[in-house]
């Protein structure tokens, strides 16, 4: 029997293992979901990727792994590997046999001894025996298999295609990993952006301004449908079609975009340094930061002190004009108030704080006492010509009602549409 392999492990878990590199690339880490999965405590989950660049042959390239990868006892980012290198990750060592696409052909016999080197008698004995030894192993693998994956297989579901034969659809939802970390320097300030989405959908951003004294870091968990949702526009977007690295020169900064992204078993990373991104990156890039701002409400500290307190003044500054004016509009208030939190949201990541900061704090409260006043008054007298069946006058006051809290998603909001709703109905019938 013969087998098409890339590498063997010399040293650690899973010693004389032989591994066939995919076409597609080939990820190798502690976590289960890997091509190549070993149990090495000292191997990140992810720690580097295997992968064929065209014409160039079998190349390896590190994952942001926490002890580094060593290719003949030197660390690499990404490197070209050639027949006889030593590749360490973690505590395992494996050797390169073939760099070539379709592998290298060896004997599985001539590495594991099943009994054929004896005289003719025997071996012919021999041969029946270990026949049916690898029956009985074959069946066993058999079962093993059917019970792992039975319950897989139960939950995809089946469709026939043009000839009638049933095909299984497999529904299990993909993992989507992102690893993204953007560096703005130059000799006044250092800029550094982190985001990393795992395997348990959750997505975390850390910021460091050093300049302004900013450091923030927010985690939350994503949907599962924000996920899948994700995963189908990075998979259109052409981002596997990337080149690893894509460098400049300029003077004085160093503008840095690393992103990693893994979808099921493929992974790609993609580093650009110093110079314009190509497009498609570009796009990739700000579709996964829009998830931070939207996800963890991080819009704010992607400018600058100066720029978040002059746009809090601005805001600052409107929510009084509205407060002030709060008998002229019915929705002044609620205005005012969201001008108010507004401020007060540009201001979050400040420090320090400008002198009005106090001041919006105590608009803030004002505001939403002044709103939940309003409306259980307004909400009142909506009710009252309900129940004296004052149709016409309890719609008038419904829509004053909508009026005071004109924030469709507020819970008081949708209350009295539908009682709008109901009453413009019987105003209708009559």
């Amino acid at each position: 029997m013969t087998g098409k392999y890339h590498l063997i492990i010399e040293k650690g878990p899973g010693k004389d293992r032989k591994i066939f590199i995919e076409p597609k690339g080939s990820r190798l880490g502690r976590a289960t979901n890997n091509d190549i999965a070993l149990n090495d405590p000292a191997l990140s989950r992810y720690n580097n990727r295997f992968f064929f660049k065209p014409g160039e042959g079998l190349w390896i390239s590190d994952l942001g792994s926490a002890n580094e990868t060593l290719v003949n006892g030197k660390p690499v980012q990404e490197a070209r590997l050639q027949v006889g290198d030593r590749i360490l990750a973690g505590e395992t060592t494996l050797c390169v046999i073939s760099d070539s696409l379709d592998g290298g052909t060896g004997d599985i016999a001539s590495v594991v001894d099943l009994g054929f080197k004896s005289s003719p008698v025997a071996v012919t004995k021999k041969k029946k025996s270990n026949m049916h030894i690898l029956i009985i192993i074959a069946c066993l693998f058999a079962v093993v298999a059917l019970f792992g994956w039975g319950g897989k297989l139960i939950e995809n579901s089946t469709k026939a295609d043009s000839r009638g034969v049933p095909v299984v659809i497999d529904k299990t939802p993909k993992i989507l990993e992102i690893s993204y970390e953007k560096v703005i320097a130059d000799k006044n300030n250092i800029f550094r952006y982190k985001l990393e989405l795992d395997a348990n959908r959750v997505l975390s951003v850390q910021i460091d301004d050093l300049t302004n004294k900013r450091h923030v870091r927010k985690e939350s968990e994503v949907s599962r449908e924000y996920i899948d949702e994700l995963i189908r526009v990075l998979h259109d977007s052409g981002f596997y079609s990337l080149s690893d690295q894509y460098q400049g020169i300029q003077p004085e900064i160093y503008n840095l975009w690393d992103l990693s992204i893994t979808i099921g078993k493929e992974t790609s990373r993609t580093k650009v340094l110093n110079r314009v991104e190509p497009e498609i990156f570009r796009m990739v890039r700000e579709v996964i930061e829009e998830a931070g701002r939207n996800e963890l409400g991080l819009w704010a500290i992607e400018f600058s002190a100066e720029k978040l307190i002059d746009m809090a003044d601005t805001a600052n500054l409107l929510g009084k004009k509205l407060y002030d004016e709060r008998d002229v509009k019915y929705g002044n208030i609620a205005v005012a108030l969201k001008s108010f939190k507004e401020a007060e949201w540009y201001l979050e990541t400040v420090e320090p704080k400008p002198g009005y900061y106090p001041e919006v704090i105590s608009y803030i409260r004002d505001c939403k006492d002044e709103l939940d006043k309003r409306y259980k008054d307004q909400n009142f007298l909506a009710e009252r010509a309900i129940k004296l069946r004052e149709w016409e006058q309890a719609a008038r006051e419904l829509r004053v009602l909508c009026q005071i809290i004109p924030d469709r998603d507020d819970k008081r909001n949708q209350d009295a549409r539908k009682k709008l709703l109901d009453i413009e109905s019987r105003i209708k019938k009559r």
